[in-house]
């Protein structure tokens, strides 16, 4: 009951299999409406020499928590956005 008080009541019931209006009624009425979680921010970093950069470490971290980090030795960088495009479809 705890979990539909922190997460709501649907997101507990639905998963679980659990009957709403039972769940509801047990609880004494509508649930603690759950706190929205902050989107995750993006940061970009740009060198003040980026022709001076001979590594670049890129990762990207999904939401469903898979990772992926690539190490790039070399004068430019490869085309980040193509890469993260890629590897959300592979999320799919």
């Amino acid at each position: 009951m705890e979990l539909a008080r922190q997460y709501g009541l649907y997101s507990v019931a639905h998963p679980l299999r659990l009957d709403y209006t039972q769940l509801k009624k047990r609880l004494g009425g509508v649930a603690r409406i759950p706190k929205k979680v902050p989107a995750p921010g993006f940061v970009e970093l740009i060198a003040a020499h980026p022709a001076t950069v001979s590594e670049f470490l890129i990762e990207f971290e999904s939401s469903l928590g898979s990772k992926m980090r690539i190490q790039w030795k070399g004068s430019a960088p490869p085309d980040w956005a193509c890469l993260l495009r890629a590897w959300r479809e592979s999320e799919r």
